[in-house]
């Protein structure tokens, strides 16, 4: 599989206005111009101009609503993959029956959009049949609507996890204040939420989490100064992002440089967000580092070696000699191995040292 670039430019595209998106407190269908079309040849002359002046660009979204509807979206597909490497499409689950299998790749990715569990319930059958086609990079993007639908987490989180679905959570547009919905996860029964890895969209912070053995992800505000994004709408106007203020005709792309006006998140803003890294110091001062918690903390919830040492980017041989070098420190054994299936599994001692790590860690997430 080929990996993404962080480096690389994000496209967003609106390419129509046949109608105008009424999700609640989605601030993103403000940019969408009522009745027009995006034109195939302005953006193709767009991207051909913005990649001469440096540009490369990793993934393009194809934003809500439903891109199907666009009668050249054949044609807008073919000059997108010319110039991305992944495509996206985000649909809203209503619209699931209108996707045109025949457009879109088995390698692109479907982001399904639902802020109702009923409603994503309700088309179960309609996921599994994509699912039968050879679609297996689809998501469901959970937007949180705290008061409103925050109920409803735990169900999604099943389902997914019963499904194999990629899951994410957000809380908004990026400019929506309420983004930060971490808290309500860290109050979650069997939920643990990792550390920030990255970022989705060129404008979202991504944050790990666990639900059990069941990976998804939180999506919070936008801390990287600057982000990665172009955006073009339906009218063919060229902008920073769909909440952007300028916005330029693609004719005056030779003249002005899209990725180098003034963002509306104001990155530049000062935000400080605690950060609190654990390990534990035995009464022989032998020290316990987190990383080595994280490990013992990824046995009790049966990974294997091997999915441990790709989730911290290590080899498998490094996660053995960790643990064996905090054996031989603590003078105890913390692991033990299955004579029948091979697999490994905490001791008490191990299990106690866990369960110390998980308390303290639910602890400081109250403050984060």
């Amino acid at each position: 599989m080929v990996s993404k670039d962080p480096n690389a430019t994000t496209l967003l595209l609106h390419v129509h206005g046949a109608f105008i998106p009424q999700c609640k407190d989605c601030m993103w269908g403000s940019s969408i111009i009522p009745g027009k079309y995006i034109d195939p040849e302005k953006l193709s002359m767009a991207l051909d101009i913005l990649r001469s002046r440096g540009l490369s660009f990793d993934e393009a979204f194809m934003l809500c609503p439903n891109p199907f509807i666009h009668e050249q979206i054949n044609r807008i597909y073919d000059i997108v993959y010319d110039y991305c490497r992944f495509i996206n499409i985000m649909i809203h689950v209503n619209d699931l029956t209108r996707i045109k299998i025949g457009v879109i790749s088995e390698d692109d990715g479907i982001l399904i959009i639902s802020d109702s569990f009923p409603k994503l319930n309700e088309q179960r059958n309609n996921i599994l049949a994509l699912e039968s086609h050879g679609f297996d990079k689809i998501e469901i993007l959970f937007p949180v609507i705290p008061g409103a639908n925050d109920s409803d987490i735990t169900d999604v989180l099943k389902f997914c996890r019963v499904r194999g679905l990629r899951l994410r959570f957000i809380g908004g547009p990026p400019l929506d204040e309420r983004l930060d919905i971490s808290s309500i996860f860290s109050r979650l029964k069997d939920v643990d939420l990792g550390e920030p890895c990255g970022y989705f969209m060129g404008c979202y912070s991504r944050r790990m989490a666990f639900y059990r053995d069941f990976p998804f992800q939180v999506l919070s505000r936008y801390y990287r100064d600057p982000c990665n994004i172009v955006y073009m709408n339906n009218a063919n106007l060229v902008g920073k992002c769909p909440l952007s203020e300028e916005m330029y005709r693609v004719e005056e792309l030779s003249k002005v440089d899209p990725t180098k006006c003034k963002c509306p998140l104001n990155p530049k803003t000062l935000t400080l967000i605690p950060k609190v890294k654990i390990s534990f110091l035995t009464g022989n001062g032998v020290e316990i580092h987190e990383e080595e918690l994280e490990i013992l903390d990824m046995i009790d919830r049966n990974w294997s070696i091997r999915y441990i040492a790709e989730k911290l980017g290590i080899s498998h041989t490094s996660v053995r000699i960790k643990l064996l070098n905090l054996q031989r420190s603590l003078s105890m054994k913390l692991i033990k191995k299955d004579p029948i299936s091979g697999r490994i599994s905490l001791t008490d001692a191990g299990r106690k040292i866990v369960e110390r790590y998980r308390s303290l860690k639910s602890n400081y997430a109250k403050f984060t």
